[in-house]
């Protein structure tokens, strides 16, 4: 479980870290800010349904940290991290190199996808992601995205649209 929250974790915060170098980029403070996780889809299933929005801070050094809350398993998880910037312009990696992350704009404003592959805690993973600035639905943004994922081998019906919460709070049983 640990593994899984690591590895959404980093994706989200490396999509968000590579838009500074995307000619599309106004500046890196336009980054500081709310951001949404619109879809996600891995190639197991996602125990992931509930998250908050993410809290980004753009560092002077042109690091990020990140905070977000995820609910899995009826627990709520909060992380808070910092992804270093690569020399490679729209691919990082994380956790000594065994996590690798390519980002690619969307030709839809304000919608970024990306794509993580690599190994946490001896267990592989791939994933990709959708994620905005704004909570409105994007049907075009969407299957952009569903197109991305079987390019990236991907199942498109493994989709999963999680739901947005302001405070999480663990389901009790």
């Amino acid at each position: 479980m640990k593994t899984l929250f690591l590895t959404i974790s980093f994706c989200l915060v490396a999509t968000l870290q590579a838009q500074d170098s995307s000619p599309l980029a106004l500046n890196s403070r336009h980054f500081s800010g709310k951001w949404f996780m619109k879809a996600l889809v891995m190639k197991d299933e996602i125990p992931i349904k509930k998250v908050s929005s993410i809290l980004v801070l753009v560092l002077d050094n042109g690091d990020m940290e990140f905070s977000m809350t995820h609910m899995m398993y009826g627990q709520c998880f909060e992380v808070t991290t910092i992804l270093e910037k690569t020399d490679v312009p729209g691919h990082y990696s994380a956790f000594e190199g065994k996590s690798h992350m390519q980002v690619q704009l969307s030709s839809v404003k304000d919608h970024w996808m990306l794509y993580c592959d690599g190994e946490l805690e001896g267990m592989s993973f791939a994933v990709t992601q959708l994620i905005g600035r704004d909570l409105k639905e994007n049907l075009e943004a969407l299957e952009e995205f569903k197109e991305f994922t079987q390019k990236k081998g991907l199942i498109p019906e493994n989709l999963v649209v999680p739901e947005q919460m302001e405070k999480c709070e663990p389901e009790s049983y």
